[in-house]
């Protein structure tokens, strides 16, 4: 009878074991929901296939912004601070008239239908190419007040949240933003900036996926998760990306940078030269080249290359690369370099 009743108690025992098993686990009964898409990309191991199983998206945005990729142009041929000031406000828009946006230095312009958002977006905007962007931001916090759901105000803000590096306020305007027009493939780019500023790397990675995911044309947002890979020391998996890059575009710039990032990285200092060398600066590139490229020339031990190329990084004071290497050490490197290039020269 003891017996009997010590079994009992041993099963209900371990029934309350379960019991809790299944409420800590969110119980057996409870029906699996299906897994969104982008939940497959949370932290995922970067493979050749992995980065190739992302395919064309089709873009249908909803609210019917016509958003043109200028983003090669700096400046706005047509639109000026007199312009803005001179257009007049009571135009009624037509029906040809679609909100129109164009991606211009990674900026948003509005065009189309001159009504008041479109007038203070702008010229906000205005603001921002005479580098004045306290009065930019003071601009669009007012258009935010005033018209939350103008998603062009919104972009252009957390941009400029960005560039002061209020990475809180920056993710807070791109998730809006996510919501507004949720194919916009720069929303999730800039908020995997903003993670990455709040150094949540897990966060960045998956947002620059996500990106990718929207317009697999653009490797901006893939040479954004390889450098955040290198920085996490995944170097194999970095180097898979910017293999891929360069699968798609073998003349890309900052994919060949990051080639040579990645072999610096593994201390194949000539090897790194050889990467670095094959950037053509006469397109755009990442100023950061010159930081890697003098590095691994000094370490390679040809000083005169590694002086010409700190000597070019000190012409570049505001890039992002100063927040890992400060001015002060660019400067004494240069003179060291210069030191034992003198050496070299005298023996």
């Amino acid at each position: 009878m003891k017996l009997t009743a010590a079994i009992i108690v041993s099963l209900v025992s371990c029934g309350a074991v379960f019991a809790v098993s299944e409420i800590y686990s969110g119980g057996r009964s409870k029906k699996k929901d299906v897994v969104h898409p982008d939940l497959l990309m949370h932290h995922p191991k970067i493979t050749p296939e992995f980065l190739s199983s992302f395919k064309p998206t089709p873009l249908d945005f909803e609210m019917e912004w016509v958003i043109v990729d200028e983003s090669a142009r700096k400046y706005p041929e047509k639109i000026t601070a007199d312009d803005l000031r001179k257009a007049p406000t009571n135009k009624p828009p037509t029906v040809s008239e679609r909100p129109r946006i164009a991606n211009r230095g990674e900026f948003l312009w509005s065009e189309g239908p001159n009504d008041l958002s479109t007038r203070k977006n702008n010229e906000g905007l205005a603001f921002v190419l005479a580098n004045d962007m306290d009065r930019a931001r003071d601009i669009f916090e007012e258009l935010r007040a005033k018209e939350p759901q103008f998603f062009p105000g919104r972009f252009n803000l957390g941009r400029i949240y960005l560039y002061f590096k209020q990475h809180r306020e920056a993710i807070a305007e791109f998730e809006k933003c996510t919501q507004l027009v949720p194919q916009y493939s720069k929303n999730y780019f800039y908020l995997g900036k903003g993670y990455e500023l709040a150094a949540q790397r897990d966060a960045a990675d998956y947002n620059f996926l996500r990106a990718y995911r929207y317009d697999i044309y653009n490797l901006e947002s893939l040479v954004a998760l390889g450098d955040s890979l290198l920085e996490q020391k995944r170097t194999i998996e970095a180097l898979n990306t910017f293999k891929h890059c360069l699968k798609e575009d073998p003349g890309f710039n900052d994919a060949l940078i990051g080639m040579g990032k990645v072999a610096y990285t593994l201390k194949k200092y000539y090897d790194a030269t050889l990467w670095f060398r094959s950037v053509d600066t006469r397109r755009l590139y990442k100023k950061e080249l010159h930081y890697y490229y003098g590095e691994s020339s000094f370490y390679a031990q040809d000083y005169q290359t590694a002086s010409r190329q700190y000597q070019a990084m000190l012409n570049f004071p505001q890039d992002a690369i100063y927040s890992k290497v400060s001015l002060i050490r660019m400067r004494k490197r240069l003179e060291q370099t210069k030191r034992l290039l003198n050496q070299t020269v005298d023996q």
